[in-house]
Order: C-alpha cells, then sequence, then structure tokens
C-alpha cells in the first residue's frame, strides 16, 4: 500500500521513493537509472502515476487529469505521459489490487465512450469503404456517406446503461475489499471490520 504524505500536499519534493522504499525493487532499474538530485526526476513521475492511477488520489475521477497532473504537479513542459507506459504497466500490476484495477479499466472505458457519443450528433453517419477498407469514392470525389439512425444511438445508450452496472459491481466489489484491508494492507481485525 502506497504511503502518502499526511496531509497530501502538492508538493514533489517529498520522496516517493523514502515513504515506499519497498518500491525501489519493484522499480530498480528505473530508481537507478535517475541520476537527479535525490532521485527527485524518477519521485515525481511515481508521484504522478499515484495521483493518476490510485482510486484514493484527488484527480482519480477528473476527465483531463493527465493534463492536469502535468501541469499542476509535475510542472514540465517537457514531460510526456507516453514515455512512461511501462512504468504506468508495472505500478498497475504492483501497486493496484485486482479490483482498482479493474475500476482504473472501466473509468477509462466509460470515459472515451461518454466523449464518443457527445461528439456524435444524433446518428451515426460513417463513409462507405470497399473490400481493402478504403473510402468509396464518388464521380465528383466525394466520400459516399452510409446514413446513421436514431436507433444506433439509443441501442449505444442501453449497453453504456449495461457498462454502469458492470462498473458499479466492481466499485462495490472495491469497497468492500477496503472494509476488509486496514492500514499497510493488513486485515482488519475482526472488531475494526464491525463483525463483533
Amino acid at each position: 500500500m502506497i504511503q502518502v504524505p499526511n496531509p497530501w500536499r502538492n508538493d514533489a519534493s517529498i520522496s516517493f521513493w523514502e515513504l515506499n522504499p519497498e518500491y525501489i525493487l519493484i522499480f530498480e532499474d528505473f530508481h537507478k537509472k535517475d541520476r537527479s538530485k535525490g532521485k527527485l526526476k524518477s519521485s515525481t513521475v511515481m508521484w504522478a502515476m499515484y495521483l493518476k492511477l490510485h482510486p484514493e488520489s484527488s484527480f482519480y475521477n477528473m476527465g483531463n487529469k493527465e493534463e492536469f497532473i502535468k501541469e499542476k504537479f509535475v510542472k514540465d513542459d517537457k514531460f510526456e505521459w507516453n514515455k512512461y507506459e511501462d512504468i504506468e504497466v508495472v505500478f498497475k500490476d504492483s501497486v493496484l489490487t485486482q479490483a482498482e484495477k479493474s475500476l482504473y479499466d472501466w473509468n477509462e472505458l466509460m470515459r472515451k465512450r461518454d466523449k464518443y457519443l457527445k461528439n456524435k450528433d444524433y446518428y451515426f453517419d460513417e463513409y462507405a469503404t470497399d473490400e481493402n477498407g478504403d473510402n468509396v469514392v464518388t464521380k465528383t470525389g466525394n466520400f459516399v456517406t452510409i446514413k446513421g439512425t436514431a436507433e444506433q444511438l439509443d441501442k449505444a445508450q442501453q449497453v453504456t446503461i449495461k457498462y454502469f452496472n458492470e462498473y458499479s459491481k466492481i466499485l462495490k466489489e472495491l469497497q468492500e475489499e477496503k472494509l476488509k484491508r486496514g492500514k499497510g494492507n493488513k486485515p482488519l481485525s475482526s472488531s475494526d471490520a464491525n463483525r463483533i
């Protein structure tokens, strides 16, 4: 379980590695390659991963969290999330529980789906393609459009409801999981878990 400064401050100078030394083994190569003073650069990346991926982060539910974290926390215009995709994968695998990983994946799916559906008018028009996947063009040089229907959007909205129900199940599982864990990811005693 990640240890965070209490209270949390928007301060990248607090070393992720000092608060969470066990993760040095997991991210050994990344940690070793960091030549910055006090390993500040890699520490900042790790805090950024926490802010982006961990459900207890205040930024977790933000739609534009990557840009927000980059601007307000990392404070480096040259910072690029895609340079740290391998770190993100390991972070998810080593830090997040299965329920937390599922929740994150569902959050991202729902966010992308909402964005896609909002950008649609009320129709799912698309361009016709041939057997090679190339757009079909008329004699006048225009793409051939296949008109979408309102029924397509209605079906998409119904599927969204099903997705949300699945998401709710994962969220409930995560909440139940949290009730079973105590500080340091240790199981709660019967009295702490309100079983006695």
